[in-house]
């Protein structure tokens, strides 16, 4: 025989597909739909994107501060 679920625990099962649910985004770079972050484009724009797009956004970022840092150095 199948066991009974509470009402409780119906409710929050709904509760937690819910949280889940208004949590996902459609990515502005990829347009793909998952839990995204803010981010912000050319200080200007705010963005919401997903953890892929995120990383290879801010890569160029971390390889130009770089290049700054080394042009400064006299060798």
């Amino acid at each position: 025989m199948t066991e009974l679920i509470p009402a409780k625990d119906w409710i929050r099962m709904r509760e937690n597909v819910r949280r889940a649910v208004s949590a996902l985004e459609v990515c502005w770079r990829c347009q793909r739909v998952s839990e995204c972050q803010k981010y912000i484009l050319g200080n200007l724009v705010l963005v919401w994107l997903c953890g892929e797009c995120l990383g290879e956004m801010e890569q160029p970022k971390l390889s130009r501060s770089r290049r700054r840092s080394r042009a400064g150095v006299q060798e």
